[in-house]
């Protein structure tokens, strides 16, 4: 790990960024929440067709992300951002093309390119993130990106649910909101390339990463961890509408209302989490959130049978909302980590990981569908709920090594310096 050449963070080359990020997650009110809908009910698609537009979504995000994180060094990390958002743009349009000619086929070869897009950007986006701030910064600046994606989600879900509340024609309304999504990718990725910044200095390239250096680092530790992490809650990702709105509710609106809690919490104080993280016990902080997953997950298959309506919902929302807030401090958490093992070179090492998060989302939502047409809707939210607390120990093990290991390397280089 080289020592960090800034003197101090550079947030103002990072307002465009976050800018750009609230802009281009407009759309995640429809990919996350109204595509499931959209393919199970108005398309007439399968539980395993819709874990196949997800599938996709995160199998060109896997794909791509290795290729981006060699793209986005040094100097072009905001014409990855740019890419990626320009590609977002296109799919969107394309998905809007798929639902108009009613082919759930085509809109899942959309899913593919979406992912191609969301590789360029995230990796992108987190590389330049991480090389503009101080280390001692680098969980805040995480939590302001978090922040201004919840800004973005919640104004595209009150974009999106206007447009098709007033509309006539479902199908042309769902068509319209597309299409603004599509328009605000290519407005927040020309936001960020024409905020033409000078390059943070460095004080030496950093050494090629290996994987025992790795090792050493106790990333790969952390990268198991995350992955099943990832494919334990990606089994359920296409699924928890569905199952709110047949378990619950048959009011997709109130099925949004559930996520506002924990939108708003994500979208006003995202960047004071980050902050807090900054100098917090960060063993504690990802240890509450899987906790914090586990139990809201089990929330939803056993809410109903301890409380009746409207109480069971609400009660969901709020563990949502509570789970929202730790899991933002844990991605600030993990993301800064990331961010300091690779420095210098942090495009790469977003690049892989992203890739490794990518294969965990791809194939954990064919699973779920599986479960859910075969065993119950109920089966893989217990799977994942009592699977959530065997992680605790993994990330426990592997973040109190890494701190442990970068001490030393620390008091290593400092010893160096004073010879």
């Amino acid at each position: 790990m080289t020592e960090h050449a800034l003197l101090q963070s550079d947030w103002p080359a990072l307002r465009s960024v976050y800018f750009s990020a609230t802009l281009c997650s407009l759309g995640f009110f429809m990919i996350n929440f109204m595509i499931p809908i959209i393919v199970y009910s108005i398309m007439g698609g399968t539980p395993t067709q819709v874990a196949l537009v997800f599938s996709m979504l995160t199998l060109g995000s896997a794909v791509f992300s290795p290729i981006a994180g060699r793209f986005a060094r040094r100097g072009r990390r905001r014409a990855s951002i740019f890419i990626g958002a320009s590609v977002r743009a296109l799919t969107y349009a394309g998905i809007a093309f798929s639902i108009i000619i009613g082919s759930v086929d085509l809109l899942i070869i959309n899913s593919l390119l979406w992912g191609l897009g969301a590789a360029f950007y995230v990796v992108g986006m987190d590389a330049e993130i991480s090389e503009r701030v101080l280390p001692d910064n680098r969980s805040e600046a995480f939590g302001r990106r978090q922040a201004a994606n919840g800004r973005g989600s919640i104004l595209g879900g009150f974009v999106g649910f206007t447009i098709i509340m007033m509309g006539d024609n479902q199908i042309a309304s769902v068509v319209l909101v597309l299409l603004v999504f599509a328009a605000s990718n290519i407005l927040g990725g020309t936001i960020v390339i024409a905020d033409r910044r000078p390059q943070e200095p460095v004080l030496a390239p950093a050494p090629e990463s290996s994987f025992l250096g790795a090792v050493e680092m106790g990333i790969v530790t952390l990268i198991m961890a995350a992955a099943l992490d990832t494919f334990i809650s990606a089994l359920l990702a296409p699924f928890v509408e569905l199952y709110i709105l047949s378990v619950f509710t048959s009011d997709s609106v109130q099925v949004g209302l559930v996520y506002l809690p924990a939108g708003l919490i994500s979208a006003v104080l995202g960047g004071t989490m980050g902050r807090i993280a900054d100098h917090s016990n960060k063993v504690a902080i990802v240890s509450i959130a899987v906790f914090m997953g586990a139990v809201s997950t089990l929330g939803l298959v056993f809410f109903p049978q301890l409380m009746g309506a409207p109480y069971d919902l609400w009660a969901v929302a709020a563990l949502f909302a509570f789970s929202n807030a730790t899991s933002t401090m844990a991605f600030t958490v993990m993301s800064s980590v990331f961010g300091t093992a690779y420095q210098g070179r942090a495009s790469k090492g977003f690049g892989l990981y992203e890739g490794a998060m990518g294969f965990s989302r791809f194939s954990a939502p064919i699973v779920g569908g599986f479960l859910w047409e075969n065993v119950s809707p109920a089966t893989p939210f217990v799977l994942v709920g009592l699977s959530g607390f065997l992680l605790i120990p993994l990330y426990a093990t592997g973040m109190r090594k890494y701190e442990h290991l970068a001490a030393e390397r620390a008091a290593l280089a400092v010893s160096t310096q004073d010879i």
